[in-house]
């Protein structure tokens, strides 16, 4: 499994978000949704969702859970990158 150098509030925002794991969107629309996902719920509703989600349907949130935390860890390397410049 890939490690992921974001904090984990951007990879469950991400998990929790309306965005499909299926689709190819791009790190500009990954950062959107994650803020997006962040204001409208906050890091607690995030959280609480996660955890149903692991709860009911745990062969899909493994599953889900790691390809939000490589887009996030893809998406995020920018920001990352000029925060640390």
């Amino acid at each position: 499994m890939t490690t992921c150098p974001v904090e984990p509030m951007l990879s469950m925002a991400l998990f929790v978000s309306d965005v499909s794991a299926s689709g190819d969107q791009d790190d500009a629309t990954i950062r959107e949704t994650v803020d997006r996902t962040l204001e409208q719920l906050g890091p607690d509703e995030c959280y609480a969702r996660a955890a149903e989600v692991f709860g009911d349907r745990p062969e899909v949130a493994l599953g889900r859970i790691q390809w939000a935390r490589e887009r996030c860890a893809r998406a995020m390397a920018p920001a990352l990158a000029g925060a640390s410049a």
